[in-house]
């Protein structure tokens, strides 16, 4: 048995129920290449061996990348490397893996704005995975609600109790399907979400209040712009969509 590593987050998946259906999810196409994120010690990627599909795992722990050599062999196409800044195939692929909880949102975000996703399943926190999916006007609701929209539609698959990790975390997990698509923005991804940022600056402020002085708009510009794009003059950045702020940023 492996003794986990605090330093990065690791908590390994022992429930072999949820092991079937997190890789059932990743449906790949005959070509699609499977990067597996973290494999830890194994589980998923046991599992994913047995699809005719090539599978690259990204693993980080040298001590657990050894063993993962030793018990797969030639199998499994290993590289002892960090996700949140290793490189990703130039050739369609599906991701998959349990993210460590410290690193999950940014390894999530560069996946899903990579041009060659076709479909991410990844095990986050469970408040990361709801904030992930979640609806406006809704607590999780924010800047990651809106980026993961920017880039792919989300849901999540199932939740699992500490108990189906060894050791157990302190909170519950979740995982989450996201599939790449085109949110047909009539503005720039870059643009609306670099003004998406600025509208939850202060979450309980008044979307004005955030926006007033954002490239260097004054308040009645703001409130102008806000009006064109039929936005209630004293909303909060929390209840919009993001089709709302595509229309801003149209007008600004």
């Amino acid at each position: 048995m492996t003794r986990p590593k605090k330093k990065w987050g690791q908590n390994f998946l022992r429930n072999r129920g949820a092991v079937e259906k997190i890789v059932a999810a990743v449906e790949p196409a005959p070509d699609d290449v499977i990067v597996e994120i973290g494999p830890g010690e194994g589980v998923l990627t046991a599992k994913l061996l047995e699809l005719p599909n090539r599978i690259v795992a990204i693993e980080i722990d040298p001590e657990l990348a050894a063993r993962l050599r030793t018990k797969f062999g030639d199998k499994l196409e290993l590289r002892n490397e960090d996700a949140v800044d290793a490189p990703l195939p130039d050739t369609p692929y599906r991701a998959i893996g349990n993210l460590p909880y410290n690193v999950g949102t940014p390894i999530l975000r560069r996946v899903i704005a990579d041009p060659h996703c076709r479909r991410a399943v990844f095990m986050l926190q469970k408040e990361v995975a709801d904030r992930v999916s979640a609806k406006p006007g809704s607590d999780p609701y924010g800047f990651l609600t809106l980026y993961v929209e920017a880039y792919a539609s989300a849901r999540q698959l199932m939740t699992l109790d500490p108990r189906s990790f060894h050791p157990p975390p302190k909170v519950r997990s979740a995982v989450v399907v996201l599939d790449p698509r085109d949110p047909g923005l009539q503005s720039s991804r870059e643009q609306v979400l670099d003004l998406i940022s600025a509208s939850f600056r202060m979450r309980r402020k008044k979307l004005v209040n955030n926006l007033t002085g954002w490239r260097e708009h004054t308040r009645e510009q703001v409130l102008e712009a806000m009006g064109r794009a039929g936005i209630d003059l004293d909303a909060r950045a929390e209840t919009l969509a993001l089709a709302d702020f595509d229309r801003l940023t149209a007008q600004l």
